[in-house]
């Protein structure tokens, strides 16, 4: 049941519109009167980095929201720190503020993400693989964040044995109720039988949810291709679960729970395992949800909240049809190195195409290194997010791997240095009296290839407040690109300050 009223259950208005006033060559921000960071940049994602204090929320950061909401973008919001204030001030100073939906237990909003892969639009909803990677997916995070993962024998088979326990699980809700949850889908797992002799028990058919479950679902009409499915959903329960040693059975059974146990409890329960009344859809309307959840404040149950919301998001924007559906929205996330795993490598390379305006910030590249594992598979990932990251914007930092990193993109030049050198002569009786000199001087040029802006450079870079009269400066870096009014692909940037 909804816990509020008919009458007062919320409901987010459709904005969708089908006309297309969002040009590619539409300018957001203008550098100068001749280069502009334009929507099509946009769509091609931004890396913002600058040590902590170095103005790179307040600058760029801010300056480029504000830009996306002025233009009409609709997108998530994830929080690490609690800047929920930010947003809500930033959404009033646009004329937003209608637009804004606050995620978070005090609020009346739910999104039970299993239910929505099955129940969205689109041709490939409801597909049971696509459910059940979404599950797995999630869990992945949480144990993942919690250190848990890896150290029993043979994990590959559990892993595999986990996933097929899930699609039974999942087709067989499908079937009998038309639905899909977490707490449904552990009820049936704690209810499933264990024994050849459970199954002919009068008690355990009265108290089973999955029996009952069994019964829905045979008494449900059926297409052919659903009784199939229905069949091997059958044959699982009654058949190859039941024969399963006490041992596997219970190690899978385990697997599971262990995974699921963190949505079964609590506000994640609440938020994200029962009803639905806002989805990721709600961005495409030109809704901006902020997940107010931050992991400083809430921790695991933060970081998990907030990952499912982005791996809902980015499956969703996805599938979007961009000519019914073309205002753009973004993906926005500070101390991204929090939230960034592997499957953005593949949002990233192909979301431009729908419109999404990535931009993640961080203190430093060595972050995402750290993020994504040690080895070259995290560097190779992390390297790989960087480069799809179009527009990188660089604040003040101390960091030298992240510097060095930064004029190793920018690139090297032929530099000319002048250089000139003293040297003193010793002179004997005769050269004194004839007045020889008492050094030498030389001078020449000398051509070599260096840093076109060197490492220091960025630790020198004004990072706001009182003593730089709220200047923010920035150098901008876009790959594939010449600046006109520069000649380079980088230029120098001040943001105003905003707070």
């Amino acid at each position: 049941m909804w816990p509020f009223s008919q009458k007062t259950r919320p409901v987010l208005k459709s904005r969708r519109t089908r006309r297309d006033i969002w040009p590619a060559t539409q300018p957001l921000i203008r550098w100068s009167h001749r280069e502009a960071f334009t929507c099509q940049d946009s769509y091609a994602g931004t890396l913002i980095t600058g040590a902590t204090g170095s103005g790179k929320t307040t600058g760029s950061g801010a300056w480029i929201a504000e830009k996306f909401m002025l233009a009409g973008y609709g997108g998530i919001v994830l929080l690490v720190k609690d800047d929920w204030k930010f947003w809500k001030s930033l959404a009033a100073q646009t004329g937003r503020s209608r637009d804004l939906v606050r995620f978070c237990p005090s609020e009346p909003w739910k999104f039970n993400f299993l239910n929505h892969e099955m129940t969205r639009p689109g041709k490939g909803a409801g597909l049971t693989e696509n459910i059940v990677r979404l599950f797995m997916a999630a869990m992945e995070i949480s144990e993942r964040s919690s250190g848990k993962g890896g150290g029993r024998e043979n994990g590959e088979y559990w892993e595999r044995a986990c996933r097929q326990l899930c699609r039974n699980l999942v087709d067989l809700l499908a079937f009998s109720l038309g639905r899909v949850s977490i707490p449904e889908l552990y009820q049936l797992v704690i209810t499933a039988p264990k024994s050849r002799e459970q199954l002919k028990s009068k008690e355990w058919q009265k108290n089973s949810f999955c029996y009952q479950c069994l019964m829905e679902a045979e008494r449900k009409r059926k297409t052919p291709r659903h009784q199939r499915d229905f069949g091997i959903v059958a044959d699982y329960f009654i058949g190859e679960f039941v024969d399963l040693s006490p041992k596997t059975r219970g190690i899978i059974i385990s697997t599971f729970s262990t995974l699921a146990d963190s949505l079964q409890r609590g506000i994640l329960r609440d938020l994200l395992c029962e009803e639905t009344n806002v989805t990721p859809e709600a961005a495409e309307d030109g809704h901006i949800i902020v997940v107010d959840m931050p992991i400083k404040e809430y921790g695991e149950v933060g970081l998990l909240a907030q990952s499912i919301w982005k791996y809902a998001f980015e499956r969703s924007i996805e599938r979007r049809n961009i000519q019914s559906s073309p205002r753009p929205v973004f993906l926005w996330i500070d101390e991204a190195q929090f939230l960034v795993n592997a499957a953005d490598m593949e949002f990233l390379s192909t979301c431009r195409s729908s419109r999404v305006a990535t931009v993640f910030l961080t203190q430093n590249i060595s972050n995402f290194y750290s993020a994504l594992g040690e080895g070259t598979q995290g560097k190779a990932q992390a390297d790989s997010i960087f480069g799809n990251l179009t527009t990188k914007i660089f604040h003040a930092n101390g960091d030298p791997i992240t510097n060095e990193w930064g004029s190793s993109l920018i690139g090297r030049t032929r530099q000319f240095f002048i250089n000139a050198n003293t040297q003193p002569i010793s002179r004997d009786w005769i050269g004194s009296l004839l007045g020889a000199p008492e050094s030498q001087t030389s001078s020449g040029i000398s051509e070599n290839i260096d840093f076109e802006v060197q490492p220091s450079a960025f630790t020198m870079l004004r990072t706001g407040g009182a003593a730089h009269g709220g200047n923010i400066d920035g150098i901008v870096f876009q790959s594939g690109k010449v600046f006109r009014d520069t000649g380079r692909t980088w230029r120098y940037a001040t943001f105003k300050q905003k707070r």
